[in-house]
């Protein structure tokens, strides 16, 4: 039974390697996810952001990313074309609610968006499309 299973991996090893083809590397959340939501998002995401005022998101933390907002969660581990996260990041949803926001869309006084990023922009297809496959990878704290 052993030398059925090692015969197993070694063949679906040796596919990938004649075909061209490595499985896709694993995505981390520390090394790559975090500091692109960080660096993006946390000026508003982070407790005392506007962003976290108006809806309690935060993306200080793992804990604070999967709890979501007020309204519901953000991440739905293993499918991200389900995830909230990824419907505003694409700006697939209502222009009213896509991410980032800049201070001239937000409808809260002009005093409180001061906190909000000025140089808000959209994310690069290419980080959007790092933050789906490590959602699509279920999501872990790695």
């Amino acid at each position: 039974m052993l030398a059925k299973k090692a015969t197993l991996i070694a063949s679906i090893a040796t596919g990938f390697v004649l075909s061209g083809c490595a499985p896709p590397r694993t995505v981390s959340y520390q090394k790559d996810v975090q500091p692109i939501l960080q660096s993006n998002c946390g000026t508003c995401h982070d407790q005392g952001g506007v962003g976290y005022e108006v809806s309690g998101f935060s993306v200080a933390s793992y804990a604070g990313l999967m709890k979501g907002t007020k309204y519901g969660r953000m991440i739905d581990p293993g499918h991200a074309r389900q995830s909230n996260l990824v419907w505003l990041l694409e700006h697939n949803a209502h222009p009213s609610i896509n991410m980032p926001k800049l201070c001239e869309q937000m409808n809260i006084p002009t005093g409180k968006c001061a906190a909000a990023a000025p140089f808000a922009r959209r994310l690069p297809k290419r980080e959007v499309t790092l933050i789906a496959r490590w959602i699509n990878q279920g999501a872990i704290d790695n």
